[in-house]
């Protein structure tokens, strides 16, 4: 019994080990090809990623092995990790991973999807933030809390006030103090309201391949049935836009079917990471080409604007209409001193082709 265990063991470990330095390989490269630095600790984050991402898939019903992944998805995930230096093993957390049905020619696959974890952020500001000397602890004032927003006199500012009052669990915004390198201090504080957006971008992302039964696929879908499912989602979109909290978005029966379970099982956490993501988005930092694009791929907004630009992309043909060409063909070039214009009378014969 105790060698089976043992061979078990060292087989997980060496499909681990397998898979961990092929795709690193692949990152490596990746970060040459950029011009990027590969350090020790960003090569530690791209081991740790694949590391999680293995038992991710292992304890999945979803997909069998990490051969059911896409090797450019995995090579993708891992290089946002190191790019970034968010370390899955840290304690706590700086970064998750999630399985994700998604659209891939005509057929549904799954994908591995990274997200931020709280203490990500903090890594983000340390590494990344201009000019940031010190990170504090995140401020996570709960309704019922006394606070006083920053007020400002001129160039001076008079820091802000929290009270606790230990009257809820619910958070309703988040403030990080920053100190800065030339000694001032900043608050980067983002509120419970502004979660709204990124929960309807994740249920607009989430419909995005979505028929309702209309038809088989929305590739194949006649104009008449794109037009009905456009209706369908926007009468989602409507009820959305009705709710007056993040609070009410997560309980509306017409978009439960399309919110994740990370937002229905555990709501209060999932509004406090985009919250503490909401904060760090303001405040600029100095990435490097592969980080800054690791986290744009973190922004829901961002993803689906961009999959909607390729979804969209040479949809409509470009028809220039007879009066438009005849217009442009009577326009004559116009002469700039110096310049020869082909078939002009006036040009000597020795200037002509």
């Amino acid at each position: 019994m105790a060698e089976n265990n043992s061979l078990e063991v060292q087989k997980v470990n060496t499909a681990v080990s397998q898979w961990t330095n092929s795709i690193t390989n692949l990152v490596t490269k990746d970060f040459e090809l950029c011009g990027v630095p590969y350090d020790d600790y960003s090569k530690q984050c791209a081991m740790s990623a694949m590391t999680s991402i293995y038992h991710l898939v292992k304890d999945s019903d979803k997909i069998k092995d990490l051969n059911g992944l896409d090797t450019s998805n995995l090579r993708e995930v891992v290089g946002q990790c190191a790019s970034l230096k968010l370390n899955a093993n840290a304690v706590p957390r700086e970064c998750y991973f999630q399985l994700r049905t998604k659209k891939s020619g005509d057929n549904y696959v799954q994908v591995v999807e990274m997200g931020i974890e709280g203490d990500g952020n903090d890594a983000l500001l340390r590494n990344y933030g201009e000019n940031v000397d010190t990170v504090y602890p995140c401020w996570l004032v709960k309704d019922g809390d006394e606070f006083s927003y920053p007020k400002h006199k001129g160039i001076e500012m008079t820091p802000p006030e929290w009270e606790e009052m230990g009257r809820s669990q619910k958070v309703v915004r988040v403030v990080y103090p920053l100190k800065l390198k030339d000694g001032t201090f900043q608050y980067l504080i983002a509120e419970r309201d502004g979660v709204k957006v990124n929960l309807f971008a994740h249920v607009r992302n989430n419909l995005m391949n979505e028929t309702f039964g209309i038809c088989q696929n929305r590739y194949k879908a006649s104009a008449e049935q794109l037009s009905k499912i456009k209706a369908k989602k926007e009468e989602i979109f409507d009820a959305l836009r009705k709710c007056a909290t993040v609070d009410e978005m997560l309980e509306c029966e017409v978009a439960k079917p399309y919110i994740s379970a990370a937002w229905l099982d555990t709501p209060e956490s999932m509004i406090v990471r985009k919250m503490r993501n909401n904060a760090i988005k303001k405040y600029r930092k100095d990435f490097n080409s592969m980080a800054k694009q690791s986290f744009n791929q973190l922004d829901e907004t961002y993803v689906q604007t961009q999959e909607e630009i390729a979804e969209n992309a040479n949809s409509e043909p470009f028809v220039v209409t007879e009066s438009e060409a005849t217009e442009s063909a009577a326009v004559e070039p116009e002469k700039v001193a110096g310049e020869v214009v082909e078939n002009d009378e006036n040009v000597p014969d020795f200037m002509k082709d």
